[in-house]
């Protein structure tokens, strides 16, 4: 009904016009053929020549009038790609961003921590994880949050835009919050950690299990923002290159930073 309303009345010049060009031939019917001024049969002469000429603008306002539409959605069409293709890039390069902050963090976690503590000496590796470590630990602490920050008002920015994508945005807001509390625990965990002279072996292989949980968690992060980056682009120029990234499979693993790492290491050597 609602639609039906607003068709009248955007039309309602129109229907005027045509009730208007109608009610001319009965008025004239009335004042010309009732009075004797001209024959019936000159009059209808008359109308069906009429009738003609309105038939044919009739069928040229049609025209005229879906050309009209055709033209406002394709305009329509081309704002909206316009600012998909506007949204995706800023977001892309915001993901870009992260995933370059996430690999450094994920190094820091996954490698120098654990590095440090295969190779340092005990007394002295729990000392540089409560002094000079503790600044670091905090500061990853917050450049996590700060990260999720900004990716969050980035998506804000063009939610009209990205509405549909909203289930993968709240899984990556899950993996964001699940890094930065882990995280957040281990900077408590290492503050509240104390020792007389030595650290017992079960404590550093707490150390570096959570290590290993945190630069997993990242690693995970990451995955999950270059799916939602694909899934962009495939969404937003597939159509246009006829062609979509694929998936990652299920069955493949992906690395962590760690591993990434470890691996450039073997082939320096």
């Amino acid at each position: 009904m609602d639609k039906i309303k607003i068709f009248f009345k955007r039309n309602i010049a129109y229907f005027l016009t045509f009730f208007i060009i109608l009610l001319f031939p009965i008025s004239a019917y009335c004042l010309l053929v009732k009075k004797d001024l001209i024959t019936e049969e000159a009059f209808y002469s008359n109308v069906l020549g009429f009738a003609g000429w309105i038939i044919a603008l009739f069928i040229a306002w049609i025209h005229i009038r879906k050309n009209r539409e055709d033209n406002l959605a394709i305009q329509n069409s081309e704002i909206k790609k316009r600012l998909e293709i506007e949204a995706f890039k800023e977001v892309n390069e915001m993901i870009e961003k992260i995933n370059l902050a996430l690999a450094d963090i994920g190094t820091y976690y996954g490698y120098e921590l654990i590095k440090g503590l295969h190779f340092g000496k005990i007394t002295l590796f729990l000392d540089k994880l409560q002094r000079t470590y503790a600044q670091s630990n905090k500061q990853m602490e917050d450049g996590l949050l700060t990260l999720w920050i900004k990716f969050t008002l980035k998506i804000r920015a063009h939610e009209i835009v990205l509405i549909r994508f909203n289930d993968l945005k709240n899984k990556l807001d899950f993996k964001f919050k699940e890094s930065i509390l882990l995280v957040s625990e281990f900077v408590h965990y290492t503050q509240k950690l104390k020792t007389e002279n030595i650290l017992p072996k079960d404590e550093f292989l707490k150390i570096k299990n959570k290590c290993e949980k945190i630069d997993k968690s990242l690693s995970n992060l990451s995955k999950g923002l270059t799916d939602y980056s694909n899934e962009l682009q495939n969404e937003m120029l597939g159509e246009i290159f006829n062609s979509k990234i694929p998936k990652l499979k299920n069955k493949e693993p992906r690395r962590t930073f760690a591993q990434i790492i470890s691996n450039i290491c073997k082939q320096d050597k």
